[in-house]
């Protein structure tokens, strides 16, 4: 598990999860924005859409780990992936 995941983990266990990932957002890095969109479209719906619809995107490559393989990513591409859904029960797993 990536240090990523495992913070965003611990936060959402917070019940104050929702303004903790925003507050976080000021000083996030392309893949900290991510993880925060992430977590937010989990916890806290309404201000994941304010914050997915407001954010600038960012035309780096992300590093992305999935399962043993390490790769980089354009952000747009995840960011998609995001709004598509596709993350939605990966936090309902248990982290490996």
């Amino acid at each position: 598990m990536s240090a990523g995941e495992r913070n965003l983990r611990a936060v959402l266990e917070r019940p104050d999860a929702s303004q903790q990932l925003q507050a976080a957002l000021a000083h996030a890095t392309p893949a900290g924005e991510l993880y925060i969109l992430v977590g937010l479209r989990r916890c806290d719906r309404a201000a994941y859409e304010k914050i997915s619809t407001s954010l600038s995107v960012s035309n780096d490559n992300v590093e992305v780990a999935r399962g043993c393989m390490v790769s980089r990513e354009p952000f747009p591409q995840l960011l998609s992936q995001i709004q598509d859904g596709r993350f939605d029960d990966y936090l309902s797993r248990p982290p490996r």
